[in-house]
């Protein structure tokens, strides 16, 4: 049987369980109510989050391909011949007034003294110009780096 003084503790042990099992389930109620309320913030974040993992991405796509056109434009090999440019000599020879030994004066379609009959070779430019197709190879490769994050944008 079951003991007196178990008896008498029996109404105190079901009110202390409804107590107990009315605070868990507050608890419960009270938590699911702020979950309700923190949804929409929380979706919101996700969707930021998931923005700004697509913006990395295409950030890194962009730098990468960026990189490795720079790569590739440092392997190329490039020539080591001399580029030289013709320019007239700095001591001319200035042409005779007097004109022929006969005294007739030159003719005027004559090709005394028109370009590019007594031009020399100037100095190598090669190098300066070389450098500078690299550094417009590399402004170009910038520039298409920068067009492909714009159309990863739209």
């Amino acid at each position: 049987m079951i003991q007196a003084w178990l008896l008498r503790q029996l109404p105190l042990l079901i009110v202390s369980a409804i107590i107990i099992g009315g605070g868990f389930a507050a608890g419960w109620w009270l938590k699911e109510q702020g979950r309700k309320e923190m949804r929409p913030v929380i979706e919101r974040l996700e969707s930021d989050l998931a923005s700004e993992r697509a913006a990395r991405q295409r950030n890194e796509d962009a730098l990468n391909a960026y990189q490795q056109e720079l790569d590739l434009l440092r392997s190329r090999p490039r020539p080591t011949s001399p580029i030289r440019l013709c320019v007239t000599p700095s001591v001319r020879e200035a042409p005779a007034t007097t004109g022929s030994p006969d005294g007739a004066a030159p003719a005027s379609g004559s090709s005394a003294g028109q370009a590019g009959t007594d031009l020399v070779a100037g100095p190598d430019i090669g190098v300066p110009l070389r450098n500078l197709a690299y550094r417009c190879d590399a402004e170009n490769a910038k520039l298409r780096a920068l067009q492909d994050w714009v159309r990863g944008l739209e």
